[in-house]
């Protein structure tokens, strides 16, 4: 059943003015914040076929979105704290500090020097309340940046990150309005990112800093289409630098032109994004780096990867090979297959069209099977549906809302029952939708 325009858009509207007002009530529990996400996001998915009739004008799909997006200001984060994490490495940045040497908790403990003990009194509290406090900063170098912006409009602030936030939008948005254009279709089906209500709420309620990596992506498909694949290496390597998992796309973003402008444009993917990471370098990679940890061993809300996980356990131990360590190989197996994956797309292109479906099957591969699956990660797949939405992959931005409950069961102390069973309801439907689709030859419009 496709649902009416005026109620598609309603629904979304709704979800952000209903939410902003639940904010408010810090007991509220995090089931009905899911909940109200997932019936706005049931609404979302009948608008393809609004857009491919023709239904939505550019303009009401700027509005809306941005209507939605500008409620959530005058809202409270729910359920989420990563912006402090922004905040005090803002103001680790604005006082000349590297935020990739230091944990907060070393800060706060005075293990680190006057200089961090004097962040730690100026940080309004920010410091004391940051997850993972051990640990130095996993963000890169552009996204630092991006929080130091924010830090000049409205230090120790979420409203900062969250105009921020909101112009990385906007400026990408502008890019695959350029980019729908070039691929002869209306630039309506911005639409698709611009009306989820899932992102909505992830970007702007709870600032999430994945909303960065929008111009940052949609420049380098941009330029990928459009064969200019040294413009495109430029525009990943600063995509890598606000999270680095963009540089798996590089086999069929910059794999254009023949193979001259492609080893040149690969030289300049390599030395661009070697310059952008050379903070990270000079702070530190040991245990108590953020990336290190986040590469090693972080994982929440999985599916796919526990499942192998679990095979290759049982291997071992069928085997008798328990010197192995399942979740390091399980690591190893994911990255390698995504990354075969992707040199061999690459090397099947045909022609320009073809790169957004590639590098949406690279980028939906990277989350399916990742070990961390966060709501917010939703971002690194829905520009691209813009231009190949799958049925699959749209339905992953509804029940991805499922993750709430998560909060709930922690609380009762059924946190493992979800880990174990309910992300299945996330990603099961997913991956039945898309395996049908796939055999029965089914294709995205």
């Amino acid at each position: 059943m496709t649902l009416p325009l005026p109620v598609i858009y309603s629904a979304a509207l709704a979800s952000s003015a209903f939410l902003t007002i639940l904010s408010f009530n810090m007991d509220a529990s995090a089931w009905i914040t899911g909940l109200t996400l997932g019936v706005a996001g049931l609404a979302w998915l009948s608008l393809p076929e609004r857009l491919r009739r023709g239904e939505v004008t550019l303009l009401l799909a700027l509005g809306v979105g941005l209507a939605m997006r500008l409620i959530y200001f005058a809202s409270d984060p729910i359920r989420e704290i990563d912006f402090l994490r922004y905040l005090w490495d803002a103001g680790a940045v604005q006082a000349g500090l590297n935020p990739f040497a230091v944990g907060p908790a070393d800060a706060i403990a005075g293990r680190a020097g006057p200089e961090w003990a004097a962040l730690v009194a100026q940080s309004r509290g920010v410091a004391g309340g940051i997850s993972y406090g051990v640990l130095a900063t996993i963000y890169p170098p552009v996204a630092q940046f991006a929080f130091w912006i924010a830090y000049q409009l409205d230090p120790w602030g979420i409203t900062g990150l969250r105009i921020v936030f909101l112009a990385a939008e906007l400026g990408g948005l502008w890019l695959m309005i350029l980019l729908l254009k070039e691929l002869g279709r209306s630039p309506s089906w911005i639409a698709i990112y611009w009306w989820n209500p899932l992102i909505a709420k992830e970007i702007i309620n709870s600032a999430h800093m994945d909303a960065l990596l929008l111009p940052a992506l949609a420049g380098a498909l941009f330029f990928a289409v459009r064969t200019q694949p040294i413009r495109s290496g430029i525009a990943l390597a600063i995509a890598a630098g606000v999270k680095v998992w963009p540089l798996v796309l590089a086999p069929v973003l910059i794999w254009q032109g023949g193979w001259r402008r492609w080893m040149t444009a690969g030289l300049v993917l390599v030395l661009v994004t070697a310059l952008i990471a050379t903070p990270m370098i000079l702070g530190r990679l040991d245990n108590q780096s953020g990336l290190v940890a986040y590469a090693g061993g972080w994982e929440r809300n999985h599916a796919l990867f526990g499942a192998l996980r679990e095979v290759l356990a049982w291997s071992f131990w069928k085997l008798d090979m328990l010197h192995l360590d399942p979740n390091r190989l399980a690591r190893i197996v994911m990255v390698g297959s995504i990354g075969i994956t992707a040199i061999v797309l690459g090397l099947r292109l045909k022609d320009r069209t073809q790169i957004p479906a590639a590098a949406l099957t690279i980028a939906a591969l990277l989350l399916l099977f990742s070990p961390t699956a966060y709501p917010w990660y939703y971002v690194w797949v829905l520009p691209f549906l813009c231009i190949v939405p799958s049925r699959g992959l749209m339905l992953l931005g509804v029940l991805l809302s499922f993750y709430y409950l998560r909060f709930d069961m922690e609380e009762w102390g059924n946190a493992h029952l979800f880990d174990r069973w309910i992300v299945w309801l996330e990603f099961g439907p997913v991956l039945a939708l898309l395996a049908y689709d796939w055999l029965t030859g089914r294709k995205a419009t």
